[in-house]
């Protein structure tokens, strides 16, 4: 019972519930929306919290490292979503009257609100990760930086277009794909190394 009321195990189970719903919303647009960054970081969510529970269940309960640095990136890569999406697709959606298909609409609240929010909340405050090293944030940013890189290539060689403004080379000056693809993995890296200074110092 004491397993079960652990608040770390009410917020992983909320994150894989709410990941169900949002994907399965996504879904119906058709696989294409695995081309998403947001799309694939919350699919890692839910698997890094079914993991954490699977864990948390089994025999003596304790979470094995690899899981923890699941959590860690899901954790970063869903606070890269919701910083992106509150500071640069929303101001960009509000002269179109765009804000709720990009903020709350759909699978939205789930992608871009909920399952950030309380992905982070469980990882910082309410998981044990004593054992979260400042050298695990660079393994934290690595998902952001794959994405980063492969999708900046797929569009330079035109095999796909965007799906972000940002990463529509042709669409701009080589500076500022340059400088957005800079941005984006020193943001990642950013909430990586705060992230795992919080949980640090709870601990």
């Amino acid at each position: 019972m004491e397993k079960i009321k652990n608040p770390a195990v009410i917020a992983n189970t909320a994150i894989v519930i709410l990941e169900i719903i949002g994907t399965a919303i996504s879904f119906r647009n058709g696989l294409n929306v695995l081309i998403w960054y947001t799309v694939q970081s919350n699919i890692l969510a839910f698997t890094a919290s079914l993991c954490w529970l699977i864990a948390h269940f089994s025999g003596d309960g304790k979470i094995p490292q690899w899981v923890k640095l699941m959590r860690y990136c899901a954790a970063v890569c869903l606070s890269v979503t919701f910083l992106v999406v509150v500071t640069i697709l929303v101001p960009m959606a509000v002269p179109y009257g765009m804000v709720g298909d990009v903020l709350y609409k759909g699978p939205q609240i789930y992608h871009h609100i909920l399952c950030p929010i309380i992905s982070f909340i469980s990882f910082a405050f309410l998981e044990q990760n004593s054992d979260i090293k400042k050298i695990y944030a660079c393994i934290a940013a690595v998902p952001t930086f794959l994405y980063g890189t492969v999708m900046m290539l797929l569009n330079v060689l035109r095999v796909v277009e965007g799906p972000y403004p940002f990463l529509m080379v042709y669409e701009q000056p080589w500076f500022m794909s340059v400088i957005w693809y800079v941005l984006i993995i020193g943001i990642a890296y950013t909430i990586a190394l705060v992230t795992g200074k919080i949980v640090r110092k709870r601990n």
